[in-house]
């Protein structure tokens, strides 16, 4: 296997040519290569020109660009044209608006209700939000005006979310739950998510989870919505023509949630991806699979790895943030609190004690605005030492990370080996590497301590990779490196399991993802379509141990992972990237709307086989799972 990169273009595209491409069939050629000209790919197979520039790709993967479909960076993208640390793994497309949040459309005035959302939901400090965002938008398609007079080093492209929406035509006061909208609300709502969509926005998403609150602890916008306001949202959607529906629910009301679904799958051509966070998966699943097989664009989406939280003494919540003494040193600067922590006297003294609730119960009630009960009060201040003490599934973090760890790595079992408590564990780790070490919060279904359900999930023709939160959670998780340890884990390093093969791997976070959104011009390595392009050393791809930086506006912190492996990304045809180092182009642009080029502009056909034999497969697996009545109450995201 031989491999050249070279570039070939002449205005501000780099062509590239790349030689040896990973697993590419032999064919009779004395190498193989692609030869990118103006920002496309030119050509697949034998290369005889040179290009002005090469790189030699031998023995490494050549792949394209991720594209990674559920990320928040809607108010980075206002200070952040790298939006890192997506950029560090291999992204070249982001979509953002999931989940029903966004910043658009917005009334003068009601800015701050949005940030309160994005805050509560997503974990993004609302300082950060108000200083860096300008707000020289109010409807959807001004907001995608604004957004289009900047460069990025990656595509963008948005939804818009039912928060915003909702708030917009019925007014934040009314547009949190329990308040049914009218039936013109109702049709405003659906001609204005038409209009967004004709505007470019590449789809409208919601939010149906009760796990997503403001920051006073009340469900999103649309969370309890009724029926006829969602199916006039869906169809909303099918209006347009294009784009598709985004829904992150726990199906608590199956029947009602799956009616105007079904319908708008149904009587639509327009595309369906959701996060299923708890209900019966198996059902759910095999309707969306029964459905992509007849050429439905149905795309349900799994994270690659645990959703799990992250603590330690600068995260957002650590076991013992509830504690008197800790609460005493909690604001110090880490240089000065570590000092402290390593004092064996104070370490003593923490773990005498338990923890405090009373005072921050009192200090909530007294500051009330969601007119909560004391026992409701109660249960919220008491989830953060909730959440720090199911030991059988918190794990040391690792370098690499292992994001499958074994029973033996739990903190029980090494409290139960070493003979001292769990969270004297926990301390000593927590303090390692100046204080830096993590405890890792398995969240995801983690039966018999394997992804066993992300592997069934995976083995789907409909499921795509996705939930990486890119640019979210700044305080307790750092998924946005999914893409990486999908790649590294699945196809490598995997030990509890099956691996898969990387062409699969690599289709699920590239091909797939952008034909959910309609993105038919990238996402493959084909002659005509757009030169996104990863080369990886892939015996070296990992990612870091995750970080606490300060860089957001007015310092805050934010979780990053770096990676190791990228030997270059390119974008529309320039190298962004090599060796993990930006090197200043922004090729990147606004996506508005569907994406064809002159070799694809559907969704790729469903093979013969898929659609007779795999088909009736998945009618007889559902067929006799509604016969015995049972269900698999599977929860992609924990309780908690």
């Amino acid at each position: 296997m031989c491999g050249i990169f070279g570039y070939l273009g002449h205005q501000q595209a780099l062509p590239i040519l790349v030689e040896g491409l990973r697993r590419l069939e032999y064919r009779g050629y004395d190498s193989t290569g692609v030869a990118i000209d103006d920002g496309k790919i030119t050509s697949v197979g034998k290369i005889e020109s040179s290009g002005k520039e090469e790189f030699d790709a031998k023995g490494n993967l050549v792949t394209p660009g991720w594209v990674d479909i559920h990320t928040h960076y809607d108010g980075q993208v206002s200070w952040d044209p790298y939006l890192t640390p997506s950029s560090w793994h291999g992204v070249t497309t982001a979509v953002m608006g999931n989940c029903g949040v966004g910043f658009a459309p917005v009334r003068p005035g009601d800015e701050n209700f949005l940030i309160q959302l994005m805050e509560g939901v997503e974990d993004i400090p609302g300082s950060a939000l108000h200083e860096g965002i300008d707000w020289d938008w109010e409807t959807f398609p001004e907001f995608l005006d604004a957004i289009d007079k900047k460069e990025f080093v990656m595509d963008v492209g948005f939804m818009m979310g039912h928060g915003p929406l909702r708030s917009y035509v019925m007014g934040y006061e009314r547009c949190q739950n329990q308040v049914d909208a009218s039936d013109e609300e109702i049709s405003k709502m659906s001609e204005l998510v038409t209009e967004a969509i004709k505007a470019g926005a590449l789809g409208f998403s919601t939010s149906r989870t009760v796990l997503h609150r403001d920051i006073y602890g009340k469900y999103v916008p649309g969370t309890e919505a009724s029926s006829e306001e969602m199916r006039a949202l869906a169809f909303g959607v099918d209006k347009a023509g294009e784009g598709t529906l985004e829904i992150t629910s726990d199906w608590l009301d199956e029947e009602m949630e799956m009616s105007w679904m079904k319908e708008y799958v149904k009587k639509s051509d327009c595309g369906l991806t959701f996060l299923q966070t708890k209900g019966d998966a198996v059902k759910t699943i095999l309707f969306s699979e029964e459905h992509f097989l007849k050429g439905k664009n149905i795309r349900p989406q799994f994270p690659g790895r645990n959703v799990g939280l992250m603590f330690g003494w600068e995260t957002s919540v650590n076991p013992f943030m509830q504690f008197p003494a800790y609460k005493e040193i909690a604001d110090l600067p880490m240089d000065q609190k570590f000092k402290i922590l390593k004092d064996p006297l104070f370490k003593e003294k923490l773990l005498s004690q338990e923890p405090d609730f009373e005072s921050e119960i009192r200090a909530r009630l007294a500051d009330n605005p969601s007119n909560k009960t004391r026992e409701e009060i109660a249960q919220d201040v008491a989830l953060p030492t909730t959440i720090t003490s199911n030991y059988k599934t918190q794990f040391i973090l690792g370098t690499p990370p292992n994001y499958e760890p074994k029973e033996e790595d739990s903190i029980a079992a090494i409290a139960s080996r070493k003979d001292i408590s769990e969270l004297e564990v926990m301390y000593d780790e927590m303090l390692q590497n100046q204080g830096t070490n993590l405890i890792y919060a398995a969240f995801t279904p983690y039966e018999k301590y394997k992804l066993d359900f992300v592997e069934q999930a995976y083995r789907l023709k409909s499921s795509v990779a996705g939930g990486s939160d890119g640019g979210a959670h700044c305080g307790l998780i750092c998924d946005a490196s999914m893409p990486t340890t999908n790649i590294s884990h699945w196809g490598r390093d995997r030990e509890a399991g099956r691996k898969f093969p990387l062409e699969m791997l690599i289709k699920k976070q590239t091909k797939d993802t952008a034909e959910t959104f309609g993105l038919f011009d990238r996402g493959e390595i084909k002659s005509g379509m757009l030169a996104d392009i990863n080369i990886i050393d892939f015996d070296k791809l990992n990612v870091s141990h995750p970080t606490m930086i300060h860089d957001l506006p007015l310092g805050g912190r934010r979780l990053v992972q770096d990676a190791t492996g990228y030997i270059a990304t390119i974008k529309n045809g320039q190298v962004v990237s090599e060796n993990g180092k930006a090197n200043g182009a922004l090729p990147g642009k606004l996506i508005r709307g569907k994406q064809i080029c002159e070799v694809k502009t559907g969704i790729s056909e469903v093979s013969l086989f898929d659609k007779t034999i795999r088909l009736l497969a998945v009618k007889v697996l559902s067929f006799v799972w509604r016969l015995t009545g049972k269900s698999m109450k599977t929860t992609i995201v924990s309780e908690t």
